[in-house]
């Protein structure tokens, strides 16, 4: 009675002590927090946008990049080449009245060129247009426009900014009805352009070829960025005009207004600037397209979840803070010590329980607690009992597993003995002398080897001499219309294996042959060793197992391996069953058991086990 009433004194005075102490603690950590964290935050925001322009700027590069592999497999295709040649040469020629020859080559050329084409956009179709332009004879499209038609080059939009500057290839944006048609939406709806000039075989120019895919691919890019913090992002081609976002009167003017200055670089080729104290700037231009991405953040808006998050943490803080100092004094002093102790008791349980750790002495342990000296004292009762009732309960497991493996061998003495009494009497019917003392003499190994019962388990090279022996008397009995084939590695033959197990499954199947088929039957036997495992296979030429079979013996072994228990064991249950329950107990579950058909006929019993 006085530890508690000392407990409570000391309980007190510690309570305003530490309640001021993390008072104090507290109110500098905010402090702290909100000073660090605000900085912290707006520099992670700044990130972000620094970030997300690189993206943006990489999507483009994607995409043109794209578009720029589909216009060089064009470009340097000679079948291409090869097949636009002969199809300018052919509108050049077009007569009228073509001969039929004439129109079925001209149009069979028309299909090839379309067909080389069509294939090298490939099915995941990564471009949605080729267009090869001929500066005076039309032009030639594949892709979700195959047409050939007398469309001028020059009423193209982008053409005469790209005669004018002089180069090989251009990137452009502008919208395109002719395909706008192909996809829901807007009829005017705006189409990446990569422009490249065209040459023959003869490097002559032969037009311009024109690789197009919708903006939208590359919008839905920058759509999935989201917006962590209210920004916006604006996507400006070479010339200054907006091409995304594609609402009308979208554009508010930001390309007018960046500086490009080194001095606000703030990374390889990416800028920030403020303007007028209200709008954040963060801007980059691809050096491969001269497409600018930018992107706009608010300041207020950035200061908004800095606010809310400052401000519900030191709510969540404060409250978190006394309640834990509170309840830790409260309780820690009192409790944790004992629990400890009772914890490293219980944590070492398992392992006695799993023999990993010897049995404790169980010590006393005073917690100065009438409770908790109570629970740990049925505890350590439960102990003892728990760890009484496991060792019985093992030394019972192990007499019940010595006794039904010994009581499925004396089954077989008397089973065996039976069928070659019968068989002996058979050949005495039929006169057979020398075979009747041949098999007498046979079947005295064979009783002697069974007799003895020293151990469950016995080297390979012992059962299989005594299943010859027992294929010996099977084929005298049967009068040379059996035949056996045996074919173990020698290095299988110290393996130990259950006693009388291959016996058994060869006279299980020379049982179903004889009955089933006509002679000649054939038992064969023959054996794998790998580094892991074991197999013996035996194989007959019998009518094989019944689908109900194999559903039937695969249904006992799951109920054995689910519950744990083994069936009755009687005389006619013997066979592939206790076999199998032979190597459940001696192998104790590193064990092979299969029972299947062949391919050519008959049954096979796969027996073996972990090395």
């Amino acid at each position: 009675m006085k530890a508690p009433q000392t407990t409570r004194s000391i309980r007190s005075t510690l309570q305003n002590t530490y309640f001021l102490m993390l008072l104090s603690v507290f109110a500098i950590f905010m402090l702290y927090f909100v000073i660090s964290e605000s900085g912290k935050l707006r520099s992670s925001a700044f990130t972000s946008m620094e970030l997300n322009v690189s993206k943006v700027s990489s999507y483009i590069d994607d995409e043109v990049s794209v578009l720029n592999t589909v216009a060089q497999n064009v470009s340097y295709s000679n079948l291409v080449k090869e097949r636009y040649s002969r199809y300018l040469s052919d509108i050049d020629s077009m007569e009228p009245m073509p001969e039929p020859s004439e129109a079925y080559a001209q149009l069979k050329n028309t299909k090839i060129l379309t067909d080389l084409l069509t294939s090298i956009i490939g099915p995941s179709q990564p471009v949605s247009q080729i267009y090869i332009y001929s500066p005076d004879q039309g032009t030639f499209g594949v892709g979700h426009d195959s047409s050939s038609s007398m469309e001028s080059v020059k009423d193209q939009p982008w053409y005469q900014d790209f005669v004018t500057s002089g180069a090989s290839r251009g990137v452009y944006c502008f919208p395109d009805q002719r395909l706008s048609k192909y996809y829901t939406g807007s009829n005017d709806m705006s189409f990446l352009s990569f422009c490249t000039m065209y040459y023959n075989n003869y490097n002559v120019p032969q037009g311009i070829i024109e690789i197009k895919n919708p903006l939208t691919s590359l919008a839905q890019k920058v759509d999935a960025l989201g917006s962590l913090y209210g920004e916006k992002i604006f996507i400006y081609d070479s010339k200054g005009e907006l091409i995304y976002p594609f609402a009308p009167d979208a554009d508010p003017g930001y390309y007018t207004m960046l500086t490009w200055d080194t001095s606000k670089a703030i990374s390889d080729n990416i800028y920030s600037d403020t303007l007028h104290g209200k709008n954040h700037l963060f801007y980059t231009r691809s050096n491969s397209t001269g497409y600018t991405s930018v992107i706009s953040i608010n300041n207020q808006q950035l200061w908004i979840p800095i606010s809310d998050y400052i401000k519900v943490n030191m709510f969540i803080f404060l409250i978190i803070a006394l309640a834990t100092f509170l309840l830790s004094f409260l309780v820690s002093k009192v409790i944790t010590n004992p629990i400890t102790n009772i914890y490293n008791q219980v944590r070492s349980f398992p392992s006695i329980l799993e023999g990993r750790q010897p049995v404790p002495s169980f010590p006393q342990i005073d917690t100065h607690i009438i409770e908790l000296n109570t629970l740990y004292s049925a505890l350590i009762t439960m102990q003892k009992q728990t760890i009484d009732s496991m060792e019985r309960e093992v030394t019972l497991h192990n007499q019940e597993m010595q006794s039904r493996m010994l009581a499925l061998q004396s089954q077989m003495n008397p089973h065996f003995l039976y069928n070659s009494l019968s068989t002996i009497q058979s050949m005495a019917d039929e006169g057979m002398e020398e075979e009747i003392i041949t098999m007498c003499q046979t079947i005295s190994r064979i009783l002697r080897y069974i007799s003895s019962d020293k151990e469950l388990l016995v080297p390979l090279r012992d059962d299989l001499r005594h299943m010859t022996d027992y294929l010996t008397c099977m084929t005298i009995r049967y009068d040379e219309d059996l035949s056996y084939e045996v074919d173990i590695p020698g290095e299988m033959m110290d393996i130990r294996i259950p006693k009388l197990c291959l016996q058994l499954i060869v006279e299980n199947s020379i049982k179903f042959t004889t009955k089933s088929v006509r002679a000649p039957w054939l038992i064969r036997v023959m054996g794998s060793l790998t580094a892991t495992h074991w197999e013996i296979s035996i194989h007959d030429n019998g009518p094989g197992f019944s689908d109900a079979d194999i559903k039937n013996l695969e249904q006992k072994i799951a109920s054995i391996n689910e519950t744990g228990l083994l069936p009755s064991l009687e005389l006619n249950g013997m066979g592939l069953m206790n076999i199998y329950i032979r190597f459940k107990l001696l192998y104790q579950g590193n064990h092979i058991f299969k029972v299947s058909n062949c391919i050519t006929g008959g049954a096979i019993v796969t027996i073996g086990g972990n090395l």
